[in-house]
Order: C-alpha cells, then sequence, then structure tokens
C-alpha cells in the first residue's frame, strides 16, 4: 500500500480556510506561502501540512508502527465541536465543551513538524555553545544527536505520555472567541497554536509557556473565528487596570460635584455605576462570560497573523491570498534565526513547556495601553 500523506495540521481545521475563490474551494484548495521561498501557491488541503509516514516509525527493521488511527479518532471526536463553533461563533461554556477545547489546544499545540524538530534545535543551539567554550561536541556526553527516525519517535513518545499534562494545564484556561471586521481574515500556518506573552521578561514573567503566568493562547478555527485561551489572571488584571482607570476620572469628577454640592451622595453613585455600565473592559468580560464572540479591529488581526507567521515552521495560509503581513515577518524571523546563531542555549525544559522567541511589536487584545476590541453586535 502506498506510504499515506499525514496531516501534523489536520484537514478538519484546513477546511476553514478555504480559498475565496469559490471555485477553488469547492475543489478544498487554499492558499499557501512557503516562509522560506518567498513564494505562494495554491494547493489541495490533500497536499499541505502534513508528511508521508509522518506518524509512522520503525520498531525494528521489520515492524512499522503507527499512531495515525489514534490522531483520527481524535479529529472525529472534536470535528463536530469546530463545525459548531464556526457556524454559531458562540462558546456553550460547559464543563465538557471546554475539557474539549482544551483537547484540541492541547493535541494541536504537541502534534506538530515544528515541535517535533525542537529537539534538534535545542542540540544545534548546546554544540554551538560548547564550541565556543573551546570543546568538540562529539567529545561531550549528554547531546543528543538525533537522526530523522529518532525525532520522529522521541516526538511520538512525547505526545503519547504528555498530551494528558498539556491538556490539565489549557483546561484551567479563559475560553473565548474573537471575529475579524469584515475584509479582513485570520491566517493558518504549520504551527497554528500560539502563544503571547505581555509582561516584561524577568525570572518569573513574561515567559511563552502554555502554563506560564499571564499567558495568551490562540487557534484559528477559520478565517472569521480565533479561539482564545488566557491565563484568567489576564482578564482580572485587564479589569483591574479599568477600574482604576475609570475610578480616577469618573469618580474623581463626581466627587469634586458632590464636595461643591452640585450632586447628592446617590447621584454620584449612579454615575460611577453608569461608566461601570459603559466600560468596554466590562463589556467585553460580560461577553466572553456569555459565550459571546468579541470583535477586534484590523491591527489586533493584523497581529494574531503575524504571530502565525513568525512561529510557523515553513507554510502559511491566507484565504484572501494576500499574505502582506506574512511577508513583512519574512525578514524578521530571518533575523531571529541569525541571532539564535549566538544565542546561550534554551533552557531543556522548553522542550516541553514554552517555546522561546522574541516579543511581537504588534499588542494582541490584552495589551495594557488599551485595545480596539468590543463584543461583537
Amino acid at each position: 500500500m502506498a506510504a499515506q500523506h499525514q496531516h501534523y495540521v489536520p484537514k478538519l481545521l484546513l477546511r476553514g480556510f478555504l480559498s475565496g475563490d469559490p471555485e477553488r474551494a469547492l475543489k478544498e484548495q487554499v492558499h499557501v506561502l512557503d516562509l522560506e521561498a518567498g513564494k505562494s501557491f495554491p494547493t489541495s488541503i490533500d497536499n499541505i501540512m502534513g508528511e508521508r509516514r509522518f506518524n509512522e516509525f520503525w520498531v525494528d527493521d521489520d515492524v512499522l508502527a503507527t499512531i495515525e488511527p489514534w490522531t483520527s479518532r481524535i479529529e472525529s471526536h472534536l470535528a463536530p465541536i469546530i463545525e459548531r463553533i464556526r457556524a454559531r461563533k458562540t462558546l456553550e461554556r460547559t464543563q465538557e465543551e471546554i475539557a474539549n477545547l482544551a483537547f484540541l489546544m492541547a493535541f494541536q499545540f504537541v502534534r506538530t513538524k515544528r515541535m517535533r524538530l525542537m529537539p534538534e534545535r535545542i542540540d544545534a543551539q548546546l554544540r554551538r555553545h560548547v564550541k565556543r567554550m573551546g570543546f568538540d561536541p562529539a567529545k561531550v556526553d549528554g547531546l543528543m544527536n538525533l537522526d530523522e527516525e529518532g525525532l520522529k519517535k522521541e516526538h511520538i513518545r512525547h505526545q503519547v505520555q504528555n498530551l494528558e499534562k498539556y491538556v490539565e494545564i489549557m483546561a484551567e484556561k479563559e475560553f473565548f472567541l474573537m471575529t475579524p471586521p469584515d475584509g479582513r481574515s485570520f491566517y493558518i500556518s504549520d504551527h497554528p497554536v500560539v502563544l503571547h506573552n505581555d509582561e516584561p521578561r524577568t525570572v518569573h514573567t513574561g515567559h511563552l509557556g502554555i502554563g506560564a503566568a499571564y499567558i495568551q493562547i490562540y487557534l484559528p478555527l477559520s478565517s472569521d473565528v480565533l479561539l482564545c485561551a488566557y491565563d484568567k489572571a489576564v482578564l482580572g488584571q485587564m479589569m483591574k487596570a479599568s477600574d482604576e482607570a475609570r475610578n480616577k476620572e469618573v469618580a474623581g469628577y463626581a466627587l469634586s460635584k458632590l464636595i461643591a454640592g452640585e450632586i447628592f451622595a446617590a447621584q454620584m453613585k449612579q454615575a460611577i455605576d453608569a461608566a461601570r455600565d459603559l466600560d468596554p473592559v466590562a463589556a467585553m468580560i460580560r461577553a466572553i462570560r456569555a459565550g459571546q464572540p468579541i470583535a477586534v479591529g484590523p491591527e489586533q488581526v493584523q497581529c494574531y497573523n503575524s504571530l502565525q507567521a513568525f512561529v510557523a515552521h515553513r507554510f502559511v495560509i491566507d484565504p484572501d491570498d494576500s499574505f502582506a503581513v506574512a511577508r513583512d515577518m519574512i525578514g524578521e524571523r530571518k533575523s531571529v534565526g541569525q541571532d539564535e546563531q549566538g544565542a546561550e542555549p534554551e533552557d531543556l525544559a522548553a522542550t516541553h513547556f514554552s517555546e522561546t522567541g522574541v516579543s511581537m511589536p504588534a499588542k494582541p487584545i490584552a495589551a495594557k495601553h488599551g485595545s480596539q476590541a468590543r463584543p461583537a453586535q
């Protein structure tokens, strides 16, 4: 039997990003940008974001094992949830739904080509570090030196053994949806679960692990629906900042009127309550808790698309066949790759619970300087 093309970004996700050209969409074609070659092309979702025998490995010279049936069962279980969210653009926020969304994000996070190659990347950094210290890497114990088959076995082992832990971490997040403005589309890349953190980078904060404090995690489900999973402290921090700003402005003004005898205490309370009801952050959090989507502006869409292009292994899909943001990120990716040549080696714990990278210049919804996001109408 011919070797099967096995996806690490499943077709059930890719169908949410079909070409804006109706004829191509009927053929289940997408527009893809190769970030290494800088060239875009249309292709069927059968041919992209997967490899021949990606989920198969040799146990010995005679036995070929596979986890493809396992991944297929997971995808079949998750498909109805994804299709419902795409159609309704709302969350039910039940325990069952949260568990399924956590499973979706965790599984998609761990299964990609980029994740498979992470040990190789860390090993290369360690070898460069050893050389700079004046030693021969070939004579140093503990370096992985995995070939392609070794990387595959390690990746599959990691998926099977650690998926449950990833799900537990994801399930602790606050899940909600975002939608773009008319005429704008979300990208999807070959490593579509992306992480962002607005906190300054210190020993304890600003890290890009799925369990890191104040982490923001994003997975596009379609060109017009983005699934978000935030550390619950992010929303609390947003509410606190909003309350402080509102109290400083509104309460201070009302208090001055009260002292001047122009209003009564009851009127002051009414003014503060009215300002709270009109506060955009409070309205956004009410929408999140009701399962309603948050409508974001063009700048936020550009930011989320830049995250997709920046952390991609190689390919990104744009339903509009524009790739303006992705092409801008090609130079950024090359610059970071050059910087890594002289970087200190990453913490090996990052292999499982974080991804290294640079902070993006664009600001997502939880940016401390404000946001254009609002509850969808």
